[in-house]
């Protein structure tokens, strides 16, 4: 599936490359090599850059990246439960959703692009977009749907796309109407609220739009998790006009007892959280990574602490146990992963600037670009190498150069990809992870 994936990749991008300067013609050809997710942001981050003034190149990207988006591997975002512990399986699942990854946001990022290119074509394409499908979902589960972004561009079609003749017929109007009348899920009514209170319509529009969403309110059947995750959102989000109708809806369900939100997962309790650390090999690493930074009194270490043959004895000894520690004593490659990435990283930032620093860098870069997560889960593996350069860009020793070098150098095509989209745009936070 991923072979097809890559092939899909190469067939979009080399029919018709679009006729870019360096060093843009240079990002996308790289992207000929990479799964359809990291292609189709490196694409659209060419054209965020504003760099590319020829319209047609502008065009071209963004319908490449459009095509792309549909292959990601995440099909919409999810997010974890508030107060939920991030030291999980769903906790680092949620940190890899957040980089906006996949289809959906994707998808609508790129019709976002397109407005300014070609108002008429971006609402065909947010129209080819498949609509969220939000299946019900149990106490059990530890994500729930996050579909904001897609809202939002809903009411920006909706804004920019339609002509005055076109609004005098209601054709805008409509056509949030369609959009408004299929929402299913409690996910779905906050977002809503937020895109009716702003989207340019009449105040006599947006009573009928008010007085849809309060129709769905009252018919909807929401499952028990979603209405509790959504709770606090969608009581904010409705006006007071609608309360009659919310007051239905909170009839509706009791919503999941979220023992995760305010204590540790216990046995029995909801939502289902694998939580990290637990085995015999991981319990030796925290505390030992602790003893590294704490010493054994409790107290912060100094870099002068840090520079003593006993620090450093426990330190090898330390990597030791790192290099001893298997994926067979986790409960699956995924958990592995995301547990030793977060040890490298702590030591990345522990260890002072040096040879034995930059020999864990290269082990760490070694141990991402050759794990199989990377055509499991694509994003849920990037997560983790962006995780890393933004921990030593925000250190006072932290070496970025370093890490983007190593990328460039690991043989990644995907690590190298973004040491060069680093290079060309800057360390400023991509738009791809703003407004979480």
């Amino acid at each position: 599936m991923r072979l097809a994936a890559l092939f899909l990749i190469a067939v979009l991008l080399r029919a018709e490359p679009p006729k870019l300067p360096e060093p843009y013609r240079s990002i996308a050809e790289q992207a000929h090599s990479v799964s359809p997710e990291f292609a189709a942001d490196a694409l659209l981050r060419i054209v965020e850059s504003h760099k590319i003034t020829d319209v047609e190149a502008q065009r071209d990207l963004v319908e490449q990246a459009f095509r792309l988006a549909g292959s990601a591997k995440f099909r919409l975002r999810m997010r974890n439960l508030s107060g939920a512990m991030v030291d999980t399986r769903s906790g680092y699942l949620s940190k890899a959703y957040d980089l906006k990854l996949d289809a959906l946001s994707l998808a609508s990022r790129a019709v976002r692009d397109m407005v300014p290119i070609d108002r008429a074509r971006a609402r065909a394409m947010f129209q080819e977009i498949p609509r969220p499908q939000l299946t019900p979902l149990s106490c059990d589960d530890p994500l729930v749907y996050e579909v904001s972004d897609y809202y939002r561009t809903l009411t920006t079609i909706v804004d920019s796309s339609f002509s005055e003749k076109e609004r005098k017929k209601d054709e805008h109007l409509n056509f949030f109407l369609d959009y408004l009348l299929q929402a299913v899920s409690p996910a779905q009514l906050s977002p809503l609220a937020a895109a009716i209170k702003t989207v340019g319509v009449t105040p006599e529009q947006r009573e009928i739009l008010w007085n849809r969403l309060a129709g769905i309110l009252e018919n909807m059947q929401p499952d028990d998790r979603s209405y509790s995750a959504s709770l606090w959102e969608v009581t904010q989000a409705i006006p007071p006009g609608l309360h009659p109708s919310l007051e239905k809806y909170l009839r509706k369900s009791s919503g999941c007892p979220d023992d995760a939100q305010s204590q540790p997962a216990k046995t029995g309790s909801t939502p289902k959280i694998e939580r990290y650390w637990e085995s015999v090999a991981t319990n030796i690493l925290l505390d030992g990574a602790k003893k590294l930074r704490f010493g054994t009194e409790g107290k912060l270490l100094t870099g002068a602490d840090r520079a003593t043959e006993e620090w450093q004895q426990q330190l090898a000894d330390y990597l030791r146990q790192l290099g001893e520690w298997g994926p067979g004593q986790e409960k699956s490659e995924a958990d592995y992963y995301h547990q030793k990435c977060v040890v490298y990283e702590a030591l990345v930032e522990l260890i002072p600037p040096g040879q034995q620093r930059d020999a864990i860098l290269t082990g760490y870069l070694d141990f991402i670009g050759n794990s199989s997560l990377q055509q499991q889960s694509p994003a849920e593996w990037f997560m983790h190498a962006h995780s890393m350069l933004e921990r030593v860009r925000s250190t006072n020793s932290g070496e970025p150069s370093k890490v983007l070098e190593g990328f460039q150098k690991s043989g990644n095509p995907t690590l190298a990809l973004y040491s060069t989209l680093e290079r060309t745009f800057g360390s400023s936070v991509p738009s791809w992870v703003k407004g979480n």
